[in-house]
């Protein structure tokens, strides 16, 4: 593979990650070839406007002096142990005041956004990639992703999306709706749109392929079909107008949506003209984090088990069009859970970078090679690691999603409403239409049966963890936490989702164990105490809440602690 890739995505506006994956030595070790940053276009002064962006003396230049200096040791430090660079750039983002400067030849009058099509827009980038590529001679290439612009870091720039959106009528709701009642959604794009991707690509490529002869990594990412990343038919109607360029690459998540089960593998892998990488992400956002384990390279690699088209990365990288693969060994989404250790994640990121160095060998073969090597183990502990490994893909899938919807949704929407997310705990009303749906089509019981399916499966891992001589793995300690973690984790969602479902009988006039409720929310009370006393263990990760997901700044969303106080109310009522 010409790129093996790695970056750690902090998490926008918090402290950076403390994690072995910062040094390029353990990538190199690993097998990865290059680095991946964040935020080098931020530090560009536009000089070449005559425009001051960072005047001596402003708390604007204060950043920049005090923010430049890391950026210039990262490349150094990568280039020291023989990595390529990239950097992972959104567009568009500007100082403010370069904004405020032209905002009459970039910005929409009404609006205030910078709009690919005014005057100035590309000129001012145009500007950019010269500074930064006189200035940063060793950087490689850029990984370009435009959509969202989170500015948490960057304080004294301002942006947006270059593309305009299909409307507000793209909401999960939206699709959901529709695909629930079996009508196909209207997803055609208007010509603007295409042309927009087209005319931005192409100045990119002109930019920073054939003037700079620099590598340009296009991210098609996205959840929803009005960007290149949902749709083949839109991919290509997109990419087929872009001539082909040696170092214009497409950057594409083997997944058709984001990095949940029960999705598609991405239907544009191996399609079209142009060179591909492909995106995995080993320290799972909407699965934990690597707070409990999660060892998914298995599907990765083979193709998941609930997969209608079973397919994985060894299935395409023999493809001529794919040329690497782009790992995000930490980081995606928002808060928590914060882990204490990066096992997890280090197990997936070793097997992925082995296998892509040399997709000859097979993924048990490396996963062999790591827990014999790397942890010590010998014999029958290397069997039951495995087996505890692969229990955790399916307590996991069947712990947080719901088959008997999701098989409703052709894995085409996000699965199981999203109810949960990062380190938090969706209710009633995330879970809403999902429970309403499973009720008229007298699913409920299977419902419940899956997550009783996952507690036992829980249990089966604990049990495995605890049976294994850790004697010579440093991390067998934590490793037997996360077990733990994950055990009494899934048994809430168990009890929740009893709850809810025992609430959702009753909310349609069915009928309830009052009981069978009562015992349900005592459970759920006892098992929140047990959680929290693990909490205080010092290798513990950080621990869910009980509340829904919400950006920094916004109200906090209710969620499963106030679905589950809802129907507290109603028992102590009676």
């Amino acid at each position: 593979m010409r790129y093996i890739l790695d970056m750690v995505h902090h998490n926008p506006g918090e402290a950076p990650f403390e994690s072995k994956f910062l040094d390029p030595g353990h990538l190199a070790d690993y097998g990865f070839n290059g680095q991946v940053f964040k935020h080098i276009n931020c530090v560009a002064s536009f000089a070449a406007t005559g425009v001051d962006a960072f005047p001596l003396g402003s708390p604007d230049r204060a950043w920049l002096d005090q923010f430049t200096p890391g950026i210039e040791r990262e490349i150094k430090a990568a280039k020291a142990k023989g990595l390529m660079v990239f950097y992972h750039v959104d567009l568009f983002v500007l100082p403010k005041r370069i904004a405020e400067h032209f905002r009459d030849e970039i910005c929409d009058p009404e609006t205030g956004r910078i709009l690919l099509d005014r005057p100035r827009t590309l000129e001012l980038h145009r500007i950019l990639f010269d500074e930064l590529t006189a200035r940063f001679p060793e950087v490689d290439g850029y990984i370009i992703r435009v959509g969202e612009t989170y500015l948490m870091d960057t304080p004294f720039h301002l942006g947006n999306g270059p593309i305009p959106r299909m409307g507000s009528a793209w909401t999960a709701t939206y699709l959901y709706a529709e695909t629930l009642h079996h009508l196909e959604p209207e997803q055609a794009w208007t010509d603007a749109q295409v042309g927009a991707y087209a005319k931005l690509i192409g100045f990119l490529r002109d930019e920073i392929c054939d003037r700079h002869e620099l590598t340009l990594m296009f991210r098609t990412w996205d959840i929803f079909p009005d960007k290149l990343h949902a749709r083949l038919d839109h991919y290509l109607e997109v990419t087929d107008r872009i001539e082909p360029h040696p170092k214009l690459v497409f950057s594409i998540k083997h997944t058709a949506l984001d990095f949940w089960r029960r999705v598609k593998v991405n239907e544009c892998l191996t399609r079209g003209r142009h060179p591909q990488i492909i995106e995995v992400q080993c320290q799972r956002e909407y699965e934990g984090k690597g707070a409990y384990p999660n060892y998914v390279m298995d599907g990765v690699i083979n193709g998941f088990e609930e997969n209608r088209v079973r397919l994985g990365l060894g299935d395409v990288l023999i493809d001529p069009l794919v040329v690497g693969v782009y790992s995000w060994s930490r980081g995606g989404g928002w808060y928590g859970p914060y882990v204490k250790n990066e096992f997890w994640p280090d197990l997936n990121a070793y097997v992925l970078a082995s296998l892509i160095r040399d997709p000859s060998r097979s993924e048990e073969a490396v996963f062999n090679e790591y827990a014999q090597r790397r942890m010590g183990l010998n014999g029958d502990d290397v069997l039951r690691f495995r087996k505890l490994c692969l229990l955790s893909a399916r307590a996991i899938l069947t712990g947080r999603q719901c088959e008997a919807f999701d098989r409703l949704l052709d894995e085409s929407v996000l699965p199981t409403a999203l109810w949960m997310r990062d380190d938090r705990l969706g209710g009633g009303d995330q879970l809403g239409m999902v429970l309403a749906t499973l009720a008229s089509q007298g699913q409920l019981d299977s419902a419940l049966a899956e997550k009783a399916e996952a507690v036992a499966l829980w249990d089966e891992i604990v049990a495995l963890a605890d049976g294994i001589d850790w004697s010579h793995c440093a991390d067998g300690e934590f490793i037997k936490v996360s077990a733990e973690y994950g055990r009494l984790l899934f048994n809430i969602i168990h009890q929740g989702w009893r709850i809810l479902i025992a609430g959702c009988r009753e909310d349609r006039s069915e009928g309830c164990n009052k009981a069978d409720l009562a015992d349900a929310i005592d459970r759920y009370d006892a098992l929140w105490r047990e959680y929290r006393r693990l909490g205080n263990h010092p290798l513990c990760s950080s621990l869910y809440r009980g509340e829904y997901f919400s950006l920094p700044g916004e109200s906090a969303v209710a969620g499963l602690d106030e679905s589950i106080n809802h129907y507290r109310r109603i028992i102590a009522s009676l």
